[in-house]
Parts: structure tokens; sequence; C-alpha cells
């Protein structure tokens, strides 16, 4: 598996920044979330915590013998965090792109 041997300075920014990418994230879907975006901010949520979290600090504390196992759940938890800021990013430009639909066309009986 793949290790990312960064500094603990470094580990603590990009977790920071993640972590504050995923408030703000989830404070606009709070304020103008759409059920077709609201779902990829709380799967970003979701595999965040982990891909932030299981440093190899903690990996080597915590988890000593499945030190493998977590990495490997580390790097998922990566990939799916990015696919699904990638997906809530297309869904958001979708929705804000898209012009309203006229009254005339929502109302017909």
């Amino acid at each position: 598996m793949p290790r990312w041997n960064f500094a603990d300075t470094t580990e603590q920014k990009i977790r920071v920044y993640s972590l504050t990418i995923t408030a703000l994230i989830m404070f606009y879907e709070y304020l103008y979330g759409d059920t077709s975006t609201q779902f990829p901010a709380m799967y970003i949520c979701i595999f965040v915590f982990p891909a932030v979290y299981f440093t190899n600090r903690i990996q080597k504390k915590y988890f000593p013998l499945i030190m493998e196992y977590v990495q490997a759940t580390r790097i998922m938890s990566i990939i799916m965090t990015l696919s699904c800021f990638a997906i809530w990013c297309y869904t958001t430009y979708v929705r804000l792109s898209v012009p309203a639909m006229p009254s005339h066309l929502i109302y017909t009986q």
C-alpha cells in the first residue's frame, strides 16, 4: 500500500482545510440546497473523516496489527471523498445553470 509520510503539521493543515471546505459545503446546502446536491454533500461528510483522521501516526498508535487494512480504508475514503466532491460540483453547476421552468408549464390542469 502506498504511504504518505507527511509531517504532522502538513497532516493538520490538510485536515483543517478539508473539514473547513466540508463545513462550507454543508452550510451552502443548508441555505440553498436541493435534494440533487444534498446527497453528494452528505457523502462528502461521511467519507472525509476516515480520509483525514487515519494518519500514519494514528495507524501506528491504534491499529498496529492491521495498518495495511486501515491504509486501504483511508485510500478508498480519499477516492470516495474526491468523487463525491466532483459529483457535488457537477450537480450544483447543472442546478444553477438550468433556467427556471416557466410558471405556465408548472401549473397545467
